[in-house]
């Protein structure tokens, strides 16, 4: 088994571990304080999934790879954008553990920025300007298709497996039994930027891949598709 692939079952591991016992702190080493703040309405079971969805999330941007035509320029921060209203504490989870873990992407620190829908015309500008990744909450007025629009080098996240399946986002999670789940585009694996990691092909218990319609998808946002997945290396 491979370091990669090693590393990632072990988070997985911990993940089940800490649905059953109610938080991250205690696994990841987050400090209480910086994950309190919540909104009243939401459950603690949904609060727990959000800070699933967001370590989830944390893992697969150091599992991502973007070619340098999709970076920023000089002397600009990659991006990690939420977009949409919520109130399961995700974006406080997702903010904790950027600034914690001092989140990187082509060993750039990360900027992280959440617009709610009443600031859609703001983070449309910053999107259009470049950002590498991009959350829409399930309450967000954009679309997967209108981020595509606006950015070929954003990795478009979402919720629900139609995310996937019928709006043509690249990764979503889905909760089955108490337990987050990641429905993933076979595009983000397919295509040369950005791109995720072949060897996640093998965790077959948690990841879903979507076929993204035959050899001419899309590459980040234009063109066709010219890497195939390779099996991972048993090495």
């Amino acid at each position: 088994m491979s370091f990669f692939t090693s590393r990632f079952k072990q988070t997985l591991r911990a993940r089940r571990s800490f649905v059953f016992l109610g938080g991250l702190a205690l696994l990841h080493g987050f400090g209480m304080t910086g994950l309190q703040a919540q909104a009243p309405k939401a459950s603690e079971e949904e609060r727990r999934t959000a800070r699933v969805q967001a370590t989830y999330l944390s893992h697969l941007v150091n599992f991502t790879r973007w070619e340098e035509r999709h970076l920023p320029k000089e002397n600009q921060s990659p991006k990690i954008i939420v977009v949409g209203n919520e109130s399961r504490g995700f974006v406080d989870s997702l903010q904790f553990l950027i600034r914690q873990n001092a989140l990187k992407i082509e060993g750039q620190l990360v900027e992280f920025k959440h617009f709610d829908n009443s600031k859609k015309d703001e983070a449309r500008e910053i999107i259009m300007q470049g950002c590498q990744l991009v959350y829409v909450l399930p309450g967000s007025s954009f679309t997967p298709q209108e981020i595509n629009e606006l950015s070929e080098s954003a990795v478009v996240f979402g919720e629900g497996r139609n995310f996937v399946t019928e709006k043509g986002g690249d990764v979503s999670f889905v909760s089955v039994r108490n337990r987050v789940k990641l429905v993933v585009s076979e595009k983000y694996f397919r295509r040369t930027s950005p791109k995720l990691s072949s060897k996640l092909v093998n965790l077959k218990s948690v990841v879903e891949i979507i076929p993204s319609g035959g050899p001419q998808g899309p590459v980040g946002r234009k063109g066709a598709d010219t890497a195939p997945i390779l099996p991972p290396s048993s090495k």
